[in-house]
């Protein structure tokens, strides 16, 4: 999927929101760059569960069905000893009271002579990890994953100057200096408060294990930034994707030198006496890391709460520092939290969040000013985006120009206009997006309005726009920007991944070499190199087309290019051929589902309608765009002269235990990785569906079942077993 697919989602299409909500949140896990801001993800989430409980059906890769997970595969993975669930968000001061007030009474019932307090923390935007203490000594690091295990990234965690390597065990020691770094403690500046460094004896368990955050601070984030910049590189669009993608370094050399730092927030032991008796609450719990060397923040005057509004009022306090741009690193909320860890053990867990905590998401920063203009972008499918010109604006520390006005219904939903003063944010504190009219300030300043009017005719091309839908098109399939976006998706890492071949040098190919189509680049770069004579003038065809593209491109840039262009035929599977070819609706997903399906390239192009419709997660709508898709940029593909993967690996054939079954999977297997489990079940000749129905044989469970499922299976009298008596059952 793309953006711009992405901005067309149907939020009341069961299928369409499915796709896009999963897409995002594989944005924002694994990429870490979200599409969407939290609060639109969990507003539609709560949609989603909304259509799937009317019709029924729960379609393949809902995300209502699975834990979100950063696993990328990169790293070794280990599993959790204590599951790391996520925490559950609340938007306003009156859904944070009513779970205040709830969970005070359920604790003052079964509780009756103890004090009920709570503690909160910020919420800060970076990636949670684990780190593991054997005897003392730091033997792992583990992120979130997918609650149930993660990556282990130890060797890069070890080089993060304040994670002690080894805590004191049978020694009086002192509270562990701070190692010496150029950026500040956290809030040691903002909230000075004295230490406490009285001798303590430190008898730990022989496991305990520390939680925290894995943290960019400002001053790190920009040093990075601005090296990036310098070598060409794009930067990182905010403090929390530069943070995983430096804590996700194959080379521990290169995370030391981004800065990191952890803030702790959490420790547990499977020792009962100890985590009952040293770790016996929240707030005990942070004076002990604070005390072994750890970083953690320290509530200004107190660290617990009984007295709801003191509670409340300290969490406005703090929203007020974090509004001010104090705080050294991103931070969207308060994490609020039972203190008592034996309450928090009568309030127990759900199959995804603790009962015992809510993280409250503060309102998105908001800045005021004028759409000086409206320009108008031409995407891959020919959509045409209006995008505002904005007086420059400071949000989340970094300056916007320009945020996209997705349709013209959008424009004429928010009666905006050229002069008028709007309300613009940040959608998941990345991309800019104008929210609203600023009435007052339009009052005020007696603004001169001129209407939003959308051109007739293709900004690019000139060719006579048409309606579809919401949407203006473009319907010149070979209009300038069309093709280059083509070209530029062909390239990107989920299709041909082809390195160097970015927006701006496509463009030159384009005007350069007339490489208008995915054909065109593969007969320049391959074909012609073969066929190419030797002139008196360039007896070389490489030297030939870097004399042709000219200044700026180095020898070294022209051979990268044709060594990445040969190499993508032999790494092309038929899925990421399918998905890269810029068939609206149809991306990396879809172009599994069709790969799967059809098992060859000769297939899916003779592939009738009425097939399409057979295949779960196709509707009517994207079945047309495959059939009426142009293709004729890519002959390359069927063309003897290339040898592209024409033929789609499928599952390999296990056995026939299964036959004639159709399963459903739900949870987190102890066996099988999750990409792993289809293929396991259809080589063994089961069918196997996203969606409980009354076809379906048998619903196997794993860890942390989907609840929608179970419950739908319930219903619906479909057998329920686990993952282990399945197994058994069928000697599987």
């Amino acid at each position: 999927m793309t953006l711009e697919e992405f901005n067309k989602r149907d939020i009341n299409d069961q299928a369409s929101l499915t796709a896009a909500l999963a897409w995002a949140s594989y944005k924002y896990y694994i990429e870490n760059d979200p599409p969407m801001s939290d609060f639109e993800f969990d507003m539609e989430f709560k949609q989603l569960q909304a259509l799937e409980a009317a019709s029924g059906v729960v379609l393949p890769d809902s995300p209502t069905q699975r834990v979100g997970s950063d696993i990328q595969g990169a790293f070794e993975k280990h599993r959790h000893v204590i599951p790391m669930q996520s925490i559950e968000n609340v938007y306003s001061d009156e859904e944070l009271q009513e779970w205040l007030l709830s969970t005070s009474q359920k604790l003052k019932a079964a509780f009756p002579d103890d004090e009920i307090s709570f503690t909160y923390e910020p919420k800060y935007d970076g990636l949670s990890v684990s780190l593991v203490y054997r005897d003392g000594v730091l033997v792992d690091a583990v992120t979130r994953g997918n609650q149930i295990e993660g990556e282990s990234v130890i060797a890069n965690v070890r080089t993060i100057r304040n994670v002690p390597l080894k805590l004191s065990v049978d020694e009086t020691t002192k509270k562990t200096p701070k190692a010496v770094s150029k950026e500040p403690s956290l809030f040691d500046d903002l909230f000075a408060e004295e230490t406490d460094d009285a001798d303590i004896q430190l008898q730990l368990p022989a496991y305990f294990e520390v939680r925290g955050e894995v943290l960019m601070p400002q001053g790190a984030f920009d040093r990075l930034n601005a090296e990036k910049e310098k070598n060409g590189e794009r930067p990182f669009a905010n403090k929390r994707n530069a943070a995983s993608g430096s804590l996700k370094q194959l080379d521990p050399k290169v995370t030391a030198k981004r800065g990191l730092v952890v803030n702790a927030y959490a420790a547990y032991s499977t020792d009962e006496a100890f985590q009952h008796d040293v770790l016996s609450s929240q707030e005990k719990t942070l004076e002990l890391l604070g005390r072994m060397g750890f970083d953690y923040y320290k509530t200004p005057g107190r660290q617990a709460f009984s007295d709801l509004k003191q509670l409340t009022d300290a969490i406005n306090a703090f929203n007020e520092v974090r509004i001010s741009r104090m705080l050294p690193y991103d931070c969207d909320g308060v994490v609020v939290k039972v203190n008592e860890r034996r309450h928090q053990e009568y309030l127990g867990l759900n199959t995804t969040f603790p009962n015992w905590c809510k993280a409250r998401k503060f309102p998105q920063e908001a800045q005021s000013t004028v759409i000086r203009d409206v320009t108008f972008q031409v995407g891959m499918t020919g959509h045409i985006t209006p995008v505002a010109e904005l007086d420059p604006t400071t949000i989340s520390g970094s300056v916007v120009a320009r945020a996209t006005l997705n349709n013209e219904s959008y424009i004429r939903s928010l009666h905006l206009a050229i002069g008028s003063y709007v309300f613009v944010q940040k959608a998941g504190e990345v991309i800019p997006q104008v929210t609203g009219i600023d009435a007052l300030r339009n009052a005020a300043e007696e603004v001169q309005l001129k209407a939003i009017q959308f051109p007739t005719t293709c900004p690019c091309c000139s060719t006579a726009l048409e309606k579809k839908g919401e949407y203006w098109i473009c319907p010149n399939h070979h209009c300038r920007e069309q093709a280059i976006q083509r070209l530029e998706y062909w390239c990107g890492k989920d299709c041909a991944n082809i390195k160097g071949l970015g927006p701006n040098v496509l463009a030159d190919l384009y005007d350069k070499l007339n490489i208008a189509s995915v054909d065109d680049l593969y007969r320049v770069f391959v074909k012609e190199e073969h066929t190419w004579e030797p002139d008196v003038f360039c007896p070389n065809y490489r030297t030939h087309i870097q004399q042709q593209l000219g200044e700026g491109y180095a020898e070294k840039s022209v051979a990268l290019m044709f060594d990445g262009v040969a190499q993508s035929i032999h790494t092309l599977t038929l899925d990421r051929i399918i998905g890269g070819l810029g068939i609206d609706g149809v991306g990396k997903i879809t172009g599994k589902l069709l790969a799967e399906h059809f098992g060859s390239w000769t297939k899916f192009r003779a592939a009738t309608f009425e097939e399409l419709l057979l295949i779960d997660g196709i509707g009517e709508i994207m079945a047309r765009n495959i059939l009426e898709a142009d293709l004729s940029d890519y002959s390359c593909i069927d063309s003897p002269d290339y040898q592209f993967q024409q033929d789609y690996q499928g599952a390999v054939k296990l056995g026939n235990a299964l036959e004639g079954m159709t399963v459903i999977f739900t949870g987190t297997s102890y066996r099988f990785k999750r990409d792993d489990i289809k293929a396991f079940f259809t080589g063994h000749g089961a069918k196997y569906v996203g969606s409980v129905s009354g076809k379906v044989n048998y619903v196997v469970t794993g860890d942390a079942p989907g609840q929608n499922k179970l419950d739908k299976a319930r219903q619906l009298g479909v057998e329920i077993i686990s993952e282990r008596d399945f197994y058994e059952k069928y000697n599987l």
